[in-house]
């Protein structure tokens, strides 16, 4: 999978969490985050995406996906968002990525 498909899951994972408690730090992620804002890859607030790039491999196996994530997120330490994103259980991210990656989709 690509940078953009993890970027996209981890993004689809928050703002799930944000529809069961939102959250001031999580609501401003979402914000600087939003992958689906402009037609191109990336997101709302270029410097987010930029970051999250630089954080990851380029080359993501569906394996190591969630694990990937997560480093990610709490390489942020953003407590809310650890928790939120922790909310999710790899097998609940393996089904729903295989999902996403099933489906026609941007990037």
């Amino acid at each position: 999978m690509t940078q953009f498909e993890l970027f996209c899951m981890i993004f689809y994972v928050l703002d799930a969490a944000y529809d069961q408690e939102e959250n001031e730090d999580l609501r401003k992620y979402l914000s600087n985050a939003n992958p689906f804002l402009f037609e191109d890859i990336g997101s709302a607030d270029p410097a987010t995406y930029a970051d999250f790039c630089a954080s990851v491999p380029d080359s993501i196996s569906k394996e190591e996906s969630y694990s990937i994530a997560l480093k990610y997120i709490k390489m942020l330490q953003i407590p809310s968002l650890v928790k939120a994103f922790s909310s999710v259980s790899e097998t609940e991210w393996t089904e729903g990525l295989n999902s996403y990656l099933d489906s026609p989709h941007k990037g």
